[in-house]
């Protein structure tokens, strides 16, 4: 077992990943399109007592499981519905898998003291759980549920390795209701090669082997308490789409999100900025290959990415919950080089004095952007400067790893008078709210992806149509609302214009009085007619 005190080490890399995160997620609102939708599902879910089948548009939603959801739930009971509580949400779960990653390199490592801070740094200072962890959505808690998986598969008592089974069959459980079967790969890969890399297994594998499977077998009931009744409740198209189309539908010719089979090679090299951007990594590999010890941490990590490049649909997120086996590599070669190479500082330099340059390249960007950014990033700049000669005079995992989050929290602060001025839906929303609560019909032009429900509080689900089905709708509803994804500002200085208009990336979300926009040209923007059923759903 680990005594507390072996694990005090952990309370910096944690406390300094909070620290930060907690700042920058606050800095603006949810960003879509991600947070905004699942804040909206988890809104639909409450606002109609649908406790079991989550709720997009109205319709079941076969894309996602109730975990998440449920624990926003949890905090909307004390708090009510609010977007406080799903930030810190994401917050907490961000921090605990950061702890889960050194508490799983303690207990694989348990004669070298320094390998468990290093992977909780090491997971604390890649940028991209970190930007991602900003984000509301459901590969957090699939990351904690494989990770206290992972952690209870390897639990040790003493020298003796005995795996706590019903700490494995509550993670697989708990990951099945966070992200569907996808979790059974993330954690089924380390548990069929368990004969290479585990004890127990090695010694007992027929008794190991029985004990997977009733952990596995007590996950899927804890899965079923759930699944039985959520299927029960929804209509045919729903339970067609959740048991067959949302796993197999994406593992061979994807409808969504499909990718070559090599994808994730050039991707990871960037995920793994700046460390894998270094020789003394490189030269590491074979030594780390070669070492018994590592056996696991390759193991998953390989595992899991041939796995999902044999699949079709393929995101930088569906990796999330193992960059901890990257973490445990970065540890264990930072143990054997304490001071490491000069490419993450130099990173973090090059990329403080491109943000103050900003004001002399500013002019050139074609694009609008607010004033604010005039001075924020250079700002931001100045400060990462700072960071970046730190990281250069200190090259220990520990300084490098909290320089790389520093930094990136810097460039988000930065950035953030740009997100707010391009990714900020409240005064749409709002508009939207106030409208159906006066029993004004809405139609959206376009896929709609939810992204005003939850900051409008809508109760009505939106019309989306292409554009002959919105001209019919508008014809039939003169007075109602439309919403439309132009591409330019509307600048016309006589007849009809928009209710509202605001900026979204590179093109304009407008909204019209549905008889005005009738009488516009043509906007051609088509809609495959299939978008409206559960299996297109966006992702």
């Amino acid at each position: 077992m680990i005594r507390s005190p072996a694990l005090r080490d952990l309370r910096l890399p944690v406390l300094a990943w909070t620290a930060v995160a907690l700042v920058s997620i606050f800095l603006h609102g949810p960003v879509p399109l991600y947070s905004t939708r699942s804040l909206a599902v988890a809104w639909e879910m409450w606002d109609r007592g649908s406790w079991l089948v989550p709720l997009f548009n109205g319709a079941p939603y076969s894309h996602k499981t109730p975990l998440l959801p449920w624990l926003i739930h949890a905090g909307w009971l004390v708090g009510g519905v609010n977007d406080v509580w799903p930030r810190l949400l994401m917050v907490l779960l961000g921090g605990i898998v950061v702890a889960q990653a050194g508490v799983l390199a303690r207990r694989l490592y348990p004669q070298r003291v320094g390998i468990a801070a290093n992977a909780a740094w090491a997971m604390a200072g890649f940028w991209y759980f970190f930007l991602f962890g900003l984000q509301v959505m459901y590969e957090l808690p699939l990351a904690v549920a494989v990770l206290g998986g992972l952690i209870a598969l390897c639990r040790r008592d003493g020298e003796a390795w005995r795996p706590w089974w019903p700490g494995v069959a509550l993670a697989i459980g708990f990951g099945l209701l966070a992200k569907g079967p996808v979790a059974l790969l993330h954690l089924g890969v380390p548990l069929l090669a368990a004969r290479w890399w585990h004890p127990a297994a090695q010694a007992e594998g027929r008794r190991f082997a029985k004990s997977a499977l009733l952990a596995l077998l007590g996950g899927i009931v804890l899965f079923a308490l759930w699944l039985l009744p959520a299927l029960l409740l929804g209509d045919p198209e729903y339970r067609e789409a959740l048991l067959v189309t949302q796993t197999a539908g994406r593992i061979k010719d994807s409808f969504d999100h499909a990718e070559p089979w090599w994808w994730y090679a050039p991707t990871l090299l960037v995920l793994m900025a700046p460390w894998w951007w270094q020789g003394w990594w490189w030269r590491q590999v074979p030594a780390l290959w070669r070492d018994p010890a590592n056996r696991f941490a390759w193991t998953w990590v390989i595992g899991m990415v041939l796995c999902f490049s044999l699949i079709s649909g393929k995101q930088p997120y569906y990796l999330l919950p193992d960059f901890a086996g990257f973490a445990l590599l970065l540890a264990v070669a930072a143990d054997a080089r304490p001071r490491l190479g000069a490419a993450p500082g130099v990173v973090v330099l090059v990329v403080a004095l491109f943000l103050l340059a900003f004001p002399l390249y500013a002019g050139r960007i074609t694009l609008p952007f607010p004033a604010q950014l005039g001075w924020s990033l250079p700002a931001a700049g100045g400060a990462m400067l700072l960071v970046a000669l730190a990281m250069l005079r200190w090259r220990r995992l520990p300084v490098l790893a909290a320089g790389v989050l520093v930094a990136c929290g810097l460039l988000h602060a930065g950035a953030t008078p740009l997100i707010r001025d391009q990714f900020d839906f409240t005064p749409t929303a709002q508009l939207l709210g106030e409208a159906q609560r006066r029993g004004t019909p809405v139609a959206f032009l376009g896929e709609y992806q939810l992204q005003f429900h939850f900051a409008g509080r809508l109760q009505v689900p939106l019309a989306a149509l292409d554009e002959a089905g919105a001209r019919t709708w508008a014809s039939a509803h003169p007075q109602a609302l439309i919403v439309v994804n132009w591409r330019d500002e509307w600048r016309e200085p006589g007849g009809p214009k928009p209710l509202l208009q605001q900026r979204f990336r590179k093109r304009w979300i407008q909204v019209w009085r549905a008889g005005d926009w009738r009488a516009l040209p043509a906007q051609q923007i088509p809609l495959d007619p299939a978008a409206s059923q559960l299996r297109y759903q966006p992702r």
